[in-house]
């Protein structure tokens, strides 16, 4: 029978376990960090068909994390919009749509691609 006042931690509970004594040495002089690989893309980013001016990799958001911050690219580097760019034949393709809500572009990208974009200066 299962006792209902027991917490469930069991499950969680991290378990060391002896260590040899270089072993030992080795783990003190390292931090124990646990990381997750964030999921970004590179961005090539060109402001009417000259450039690149800037390379830089950008985070993917998102529930499923495999959505690009446009709003966020355009807000930093001053763009109206972004448009697919085909850097080899220096021609602009469709505009990169997304959320007004939250900025987050309507399409989805996969971890590690490199994305070629063309942006619209702001007029002030």
């Amino acid at each position: 029978m299962v006792d209902e006042n027991k917490p469930l931690l069991g499950e969680i509970e991290e378990e060391i376990t002896e260590l040899s004594a270089t072993a030992t040495a080795t783990a003190t002089n390292t931090a124990r960090h646990v990381r997750t690989k964030v999921p970004e893309v590179e961005i090539h980013l060109f402001r009417q068909g000259r450039g690149p001016v800037v390379v830089f990799k950008s985070a993917l958001g998102g529930w499923e994390q495999d959505q690009l911050e446009v709003g966020d690219i355009l807000e930093k580097h001053g763009l109206k919009s972004v448009f697919a760019f085909n850097h080899q034949s220096r021609v602009r393709g469709v505009p990169v749509r997304f959320n007004p809500k939250n900025g987050r572009s309507i399409l989805t990208y996969r971890d590690g691609a490199v994305v070629y974009l063309d942006g619209e200066p702001k007029v002030c």
